[in-house]
């Protein structure tokens, strides 16, 4: 069959932020079961010609949870949303509605950049009047009643659509308002990117170019964009301050009120005398005290908790250049081979960017005792070492939290010399930048991958090198890395553009089973008690490395190759597993076994409404490593002009 076209104008930056984060949060609701998703093909006949959906996404307001029998019909008022699909999602393999197909996995790439509700009092749109005029058309039959339905409309707002859903679930009052806020934020702040973006990256763009070149970031997080300043820090509006150009500011606290992993003075010692001969005088530090670097907008946090703490002129300061975390830092002219980690009160998705005196503490432990031993090729995986940290001693972690630093490895600055372009793999799946080539994705653009020929082997090069780079750790030792695409870093040849291998940084979110650990390396894991990375068993470590590899970072990669819904980019992953994984390993059951319909899938809305964002909560998603595509008649793409 021909390719189906849609026709759908471009949207100005504040509807295409609204939709962002309207999409990531239903893509949340519906793969965490939080919401009844059913799916509803439209026939030929009553597609509309301008918009073209294939079908569509009936999302059920859970407040009325009806079950799946065709007596008890779906009202409007049991309707969340009406989403338009362009691509044929991920359906549950165990569902029973009655109504059409339940949806297991919806990913905001499947859907039509439109969302409706039934809204009282409201007036029908006319720019989709037709198109909410096929949608009802639709929805008629056994297990519908929509007579008397108030009109169907274009989605008002992401926060009224969360605050009807959060309502229904008798969220606390609070718990909702704080959780509306994050989306106002979110919103804020995409619809400036999306006004202001980026020069699109080239191929020659040193690394600190490509982790400042993100558009939108994370893509199914219903708070992707959300930067919300902890006070004291005063609000910071969109546009009115660079948070990847700042400053690094110093302060001075007593020896004995610090937590000091290894020889975290030795380290700071360059950005000491940089800052004193930038400043055309010295820096004095009072006897017994230490000096620990901070973020401009943490001096806030520092004035106002911790009392003991000498902070110095602003005359004292550095430039620094934020990497996409923004609290990880290159500081140009004062180091080469190191960065530096940061605490800042800043939410960003829904966790405070601060340090816990847990991940203070083990960086550089993990980083001296475990990651030598651990059973790596390092000739495609180099681990950024934490080499060393500080903390408060403040004896409430909260509080302890806001002032620490950790010195790490920056194999980035040095890249060049090696004859190595370093990118950060959430800047390949990025678009929408400014210049020439960006509406188009990076990965596709920089490495010409204008055929599926070329993109089947680009992919395939890259999922053979990633599961020999970071699943032995997990088949010997039982150490899942958080190899999300923040945290990874590909290395490619200057020259060629080929892929040799990854850079993985950052120890929050490791899942370490410690018996497998010991037993395969007698390293016993130092590590304060309650550390959120201690895996029960290693099973745990399996639902960590599947949530960060094959429901984040792969997932997302395959389908900007174009090469999910035809099955193709799964069964290169399925392949590769196979090569790595001996039959006989839990891993290969656990991943692998065609029984294995379901994967526990981390909860971003659920862990949310309970305040977590260290210890996850895991829902039964669709297990993409055996999604095979979808019938070649229902998976005609719909291209976007």
């Amino acid at each position: 069959m021909p390719e189906r076209t849609l026709k759908f104008p471009d949207l100005p930056p504040a509807q295409r932020a609204a939709f962002g984060t309207a999409a990531r949060l239903l893509s949340c609701l519906v793969t965490e079961s939080l919401v009844r998703a059913i799916y509803v093909e439209l026939s030929s006949g009553d597609r509309d010609n301008t918009f073209s959906a294939a079908a569509v996404c009936l999302l059920g307001d859970v407040s009325a949870r009806p079950p799946p029998d065709v007596a008890v019909p779906y009202k409007a008022s049991d309707i969340l949303a009406i989403v338009p699909l362009v691509h044929v999602p991920v359906f549950k393999h165990d569902g029973t509605d009655p109504r059409g197909r339940e949806i297991g996995l919806l990913d905001p790439m499947d859907m039509l950049p439109l969302v409706f509700e039934f809204t009282t009092g409201a007036s029908p749109a006319s720019d989709h009047a037709a198109l909410a005029k096929t949608l009802l058309k639709t929805i008629h039959g056994p297990g519908w009643d929509l007579s008397g339905a108030p009109p169907l409309v274009p989605l008002r707002s992401p926060l009224l659509l969360w605050e009807t859903f959060g309502r229904s679930m008798n969220i606390q009052d609070d718990v909702l308002k704080d959780i509306t806020a994050e989306f106002e934020s979110s919103v804020l702040w995409q619809q400036h990117s999306f006004e202001n973006p980026p020069l699109a990256p080239q191929f020659s763009d040193p690394s600190i170019v490509w982790e400042q070149s993100i558009v939108e970031g994370h893509p199914t997080h219903p708070m992707h964009k959300t930067r919300m300043f902890l006070p004291p820090i005063p609000d910071v509006i969109p546009g009115s301050y660079d948070l990847y150009n700042a400053k690094l500011r110093f302060v001075a606290v007593p020896r004995e009120n610090l937590k000091i992993t290894y020889d975290f003075e030795k380290y700071i010692a360059p950005l000491v005398a940089s800052a004193s001969a930038r400043a055309g005088k010295e820096l004095v530090v009072p006897e017994n005290f230490v000096v620990v670097p901070v973020h401009e907008l943490q001096v806030h946090h520092i004035q106002a908790k911790f009392p003991d703490a000498v902070i110095f002129s602003p005359d004292f300061f550095l430039p620094i250049l934020g990497q996409q975390s923004i609290r990880s830092v290159v500081v140009p002219n004062a180091y080469h081979e190191l960065s530096l980690k940061l605490g800042v009160g800043l939410k960003l998705t829904s966790a405070i960017r601060t340090i816990s005196p847990a991940s203070a503490y083990l960086g550089p432990r993990f980083s001296a005792q475990v990651v030598p031993a651990l059973t790596m090729d390092r000739t495609i995986i180099t681990v950024a070492r934490e080499l060393a940290s500080v903390v408060h001693a403040h004896p409430e972690g909260d509080t302890a939290k806001h002032c620490a630093a950790i010195i790490r490895e920056a194999y980035e600055n040095t890249s060049e010399e090696r004859g190595e372009r370093l990118i950060v793999c959430t800047a390949l799946v990025e678009k929408g930048h400014a210049g020439e080539g960006g509406h188009e994705y990076a990965v596709i653009r920089v490495f010409e991958l204008d055929t599926e020929e070329r993109r089947i082997a680009w992919l395939d090069k890259f999922v053979k090198l990633f599961f020999e780079a970071f699943l032995p750790p997990v088949l010997h030792n039982g150490v899942a890395f958080e190899c999300h695409p923040q945290n990874c870093v590909a290395r490619f040849d200057m020259t060629t553009k080929e892929l040799k291998g990854f850079i993985i940084r950052d120890f929050g979110g490791l899942r370490v089973h410690r018996e497998s650990l010991r037993a395969s390396t007698g390293v016993e894991l130092d590590f304060l008690e309650g550390h959120s990375i201690i895996a029960e068993d290693r099973d745990d470590v399996y639902a960590r490395m599947y949530h960060t590899v094959m429901h984040n970072h792969l997932q997302q990669l395959i389908r900007v190759l174009g090469l999910h819904y035809n099955g193709v980019g799964w069964e290169i992953v399925r392949r590769h597993l196979r090569e790595v994984i001996p039959r006989e390993h839990g891993l290969y059951t656990a991943w692998l076994a065609a029984e294995r319909k379901t994967f526990p899938g981390k909860c971003f809305m659920r862990m949310r409404f309970e305040g977590m964002y260290r210890f996850h909560l895991h829902a039964p998603f669709p297990n993409l490593i055996l999604y095979e595509g979808v019938d070649t008649e229902a998976a005609q793409s719909i291209r976007l002009l």
